[in-house]
């Protein structure tokens, strides 16, 4: 033990020597190890508990021999110090990211050192022999005592002011007429599921949401919603996001939104966003309203006594195995052994996450696999979950051949098959092998109305579900077309492609920033054939609806792929991206918020006070129609589109001449963040070299520096940035 402890003094000092550094250089250096920062939460259970033995062995000393009770009190208190300055540290590392409250982290940061600064000195007290007898224990107790004060304040930093004492006021969701349907409805979800990063102490992405007045402010970001369009909300696009995603929201770990949570917050974006609507004044066909509604009835059912099981509940190992990050496992309520099971993201879904569940295959009464790329083959494997209730197949790849083998789950009573081929055959046979079906949606199947009524009649006791039946002489409005692959720099061989939830449905474009309406020349039923840099804008319409409302996108495209570019200038080491390499890498340019680092950008090339200079090279001679040159435009700040572009090709990097030359449009007012795409029609020809130079603008015009004489002196005479990500040949 003698070498262990004279290493932990060794590291001992260097710790306490680091922490001295961060202190003194606090705001004053880059911490390059900021990420360490994220373990803080992690190891600061080790001191704790470290620090609560040193307190909890006084109660086994009368059985351990007093030299060896010193040993242990020693090498544990060595354990408590060695760890607290860690801690300390790593929360240091943390804080250095941003987002909390000045005087809680504050507060915070140093409670934790005081901890490790008291922790150290027991030490010190201890090996001179200072710490003898009941001193033992009163100054671990006070040690003890610390942690508790400095973890009340990170408590209170990660989950809100007075998270310890804070109780919950048991109520239920009680709608009304007169409800207030963002306070009744939105709120809460937010309260619940967002409000911990993004309170009064700790505004993750300069977000706070503990009241209206700051969530409308937005974050760093911007509006986290845009009324009427939750397809461009941000903090509906972060939920969607795969639970891996860095960007996906809540963060992993975090309890997530359930699915009913999404629909309702996406409804209530789609429906006008407001905070101060209430329940009343939306229609009758309101979409958020049912959901509000569906809400409601949940909660009320928790008052009312639940379902009584059979059946054993799941061991907890079981559980925590059956969860996967695109299987959520979880029950019904706190007091039954039933459990629900939802599967997201379709690209990720393969049988082995189904035959997982065999697990808690007893336990499952509710199975969802909506959307997932279900096989009539892996019908089989649900039919062994015996208890199961509710099972929702809509949109799934099963034809229904297979069904029958349902028969073998004697509880089934909800069955969904909406948006799948099934036909009247089909269910005519299921509903003869499974007698305790209650309920079947079918809408948008090969179940046409007029067989729905013949169904009811033979099956009086179940009801089928055929959707929203329109009157003749009622239209209503068809929901836009969804992206199937959110890639806007394609291939040569990637076309723009949509989708939409109901059958026979066209999608109307434009590619010329026109707006396109239902008589336009460019149809599709998926695929839009894109050519060059465009402004995509699109519509979906369906013989009986209204045309839907008008998606835009800016478009890029590349026919030919360089074998090789040399930059023949050189960017700005803050964003040097990857060389030439990154002008092909179909990658679009970060979003550029807050404050920068110190570290490279590696989607932009920027260019200060020089021009870019690229040369690209073709193994074989070609003949492209034109070059798109892609740039950012932030004119608010100092980002500006160049002041011409050139293009010279030939046969030989020696031999070049000039085949197009374009000035992009000066822009003379202000404005934010831009994607832009500039348009270079080139001379014909055929060749293996083409050499691209875009001129910088030298001075930043006078209209940005007129209202802030401050700002004028600092930039007068200053030079635009150029950024560029991608340059493509058509």
């Amino acid at each position: 033990m003698t070498k262990f402890f004279r290493l932990s003094t060794s590291l001992l000092i260097f710790l306490q020597g680091l922490i001295l550094v961060l202190v003194l250089a606090a705001g004053k250096i880059q911490i390059p190890l900021a990420l360490l920062g994220r373990l803080h939460p992690l190891v600061l259970h080790l001191p704790i508990g470290f620090g609560a033995f040193l307190v909890l062995i006084f109660v086994l000393k009368k059985w351990v021999d007093s030299a060896a009770f010193q040993e242990i009190f020693r090498f544990l208190l060595y354990l408590t110090s060695i760890f607290s300055a860690i801690t300390a540290i790593f929360g240091m590392f943390l804080s250095s990211e941003g987002g909390y409250d000045l005087d809680q982290i504050s507060f915070h940061q140093w409670a934790g050192l005081g901890v490790n600064w008291l922790y150290v000195f027991l030490l010190f007290a201890f090996e001179k022999g200072y710490l003898v007898g009941s001193n033992l224990f009163y100054g671990s107790l006070v040690g003890l005592a610390s942690f508790l004060l400095a973890g009340h304040g990170g408590a209170n930093l990660t989950h809100g002011e007075d998270y310890l004492w804070a109780t919950s006021d048991g109520g239920t969701v009680l709608l009304s007429d007169e409800s207030v349907v963002f306070e009744a409805v939105v709120q809460p979800i937010f309260k619940q599921k967002c409000e911990s990063c993004h309170n009064d102490q700790k505004t993750k992405g300069a977000l706070n949401m503990s009241s209206v007045a700051k969530l409308l402010k937005g974050g760093k970001n911007g509006a986290i919603w845009k009324a009427g369009d939750p397809l461009n909300s941000h903090f509906i696009q972060r939920a969607k996001l795969p639970i891996d995603d860095k960007k996906h929201m809540p963060p992993k770990g975090k309890a997530q939104l359930s699915p009913d949570e999404v629909l309702i917050l996406t409804a209530w974006v789609q429906e006008g966003a407001s905070v101060s609507k209430k329940l009343g004044a939306y229609g009758a066909s309101s979409k958020l309203v049912s959901l509000a509604k569906k809400l409601q009835k949940t909660a009320q059912a928790l008052l009312i006594p639940g379902k009584v099981y059979d059946f054993s509940a799941a061991s907890e190992s079981s559980l925590k195995a059956a969860n996967t990050p695109f299987c959520s496992v979880y029950p019904l309520s706190s007091d039954a052994p039933a459990l629900q099971a939802d599967f997201y993201v379709s690209k990720k879904y393969d049988r082995k996450t189904l035959e997982n569940l065999s697990k808690v295959s007893e336990q499952i009464v509710r199975l969802n696999l909506s959307k997932m790329p279900l096989k009539d083959d892996e019908i089989s494997v649900i039919a062994k979950f015996p208890n199961l209730e509710k099972l929702i197949l809509n949109f799934t790849e099963i034809t229904g051949s297979t069904l029958g083998e349902l028969s073998a789950c004697k509880h089934l009573t909800s069955l969904a098959l909406s948006g799948t081929k099934v036909n009247q055959q089909v269910l005519v046979s299921l509903l003869g092998k499974i007698p305790t079906l209650k309920e079947v949606f079918i809408w948008n199947t090969g179940v046409g109305l007029d067989q729905i009524a013949s169904l009811q009649a033979r099956f009086p006791k179940v009801r089928f579900q055929a959707g929203y039946v329109p009157n003749k002489d009622e239209q209503l409005q068809i929901n836009p077309p969804i992206l199937v692959n959110e890639k806007f720099i394609l291939k040569p061989n990637e076309d723009f492609v949509f989708k939409h939830t109901l059958k026979d449905v066209t999608f109307h474009y434009t590619l010329n920033d026109s707006t396109p309406d239902s008589l336009g020349n460019l149809v599709s039923r998926g695929p839009l054939k894109i050519e060059k840099y465009s402004k995509v804008k699109v519509l979906a319409t369906k013989p009986g609806w209204l045309a839907s409302r008008v998606l835009e996108y800016k478009v890029y495209k590349s026919a030919f792929i360089p074998d090789s570019i040399y930059l023949l200038s050189k960017p700005d080491p803050k964003y040097s991206a990857k060389g030439g390499y990154s002008l092909k890498d179909f990658v679009q340019g970060a979003r550029e918020t807050g404050r920068r680092s110190e570290l490279p950008d590696y989607t932009w090339l920027g260019y200060l006070g020089n021009d870019l200079e690229a040369l690209f090279e073709f193994k074989k001679p070609i003949s492209p129609k034109g070059i798109t040159f892609s740039y950012l435009r932030k004119t608010d700040s100092d980002v500006f589109p160049p002041v011409s572009i050139e293009v010279f090709a030939g046969n030989s990097p020696n031999a070049l001449s000039r085949v197009a030359l374009v000035k992009p449009e000066k822009p003379d007012t202000k404005n934010g963040h831009t994607q832009m795409g500039q348009d270079i029609p080139l001379k014909p020809g055929n060749y293996k070299y083409y050499k691209v130079k875009a001129l910088s603008l030298r001075h930043l015009p006078k209209y940005l520096l007129k209202n802030d004489k401050k700002e004028e002196v600092v930039n007068k005479g200053k030079p635009a940035w150029l950024r560029v990500d991608e340059i493509l040949f058509y």
